[in-house]
């Protein structure tokens, strides 16, 4: 019986650590909002105006991932933001066609700036 218990209570450990990887990746990866839906509607309007069925998924000009479901609509930044780098020497671009930031150096835009972290 012990041999037992101690295998099983192995099975929860590694599944509670399993557990709290996946929500600290979830809580940390994603800038995330979500609109519920009422339960008359027809499916999601999104923020310009346009309606999108039930059960779809799009992307917007603003670098957002969006979903449609009978009871919520939900966009995920697809963009990560860098935050750690040397803000004096360098600079941030945003190139909207690929959704994503090049960091170069001020005086010299075809150089490259180490980045150190990102957030989104």
């Amino acid at each position: 019986m012990c041999a037992l218990e101690g295998t099983h209570s192995g099975r929860m450990m590694q599944m509670l650590g399993l557990l709290i990887i996946v929500v600290s990746v979830t809580l940390c990866d994603a800038q995330c909002w979500l609109k519920i839906i009422e339960s008359d509607a027809q499916g999601c309007t999104d923020e310009n105006g346009v309606l999108h069925e039930f059960n779809s998924k799009w992307t917007t000009k603003d670098c957002q991932s969006c979903s449609c479901s009978k009871e919520r609509m939900q966009c995920c930044s697809l963009v990560s933001s860098p935050v750690d780098y040397d803000k004096e020497k360098c600079e941030s671009i945003f190139y909207e066609e690929t959704c994503s930031y090049k960091v170069v150096e001020k005086a010299d835009p075809s150089k490259l700036c180490e980045v150190h972290s990102y957030v989104g």
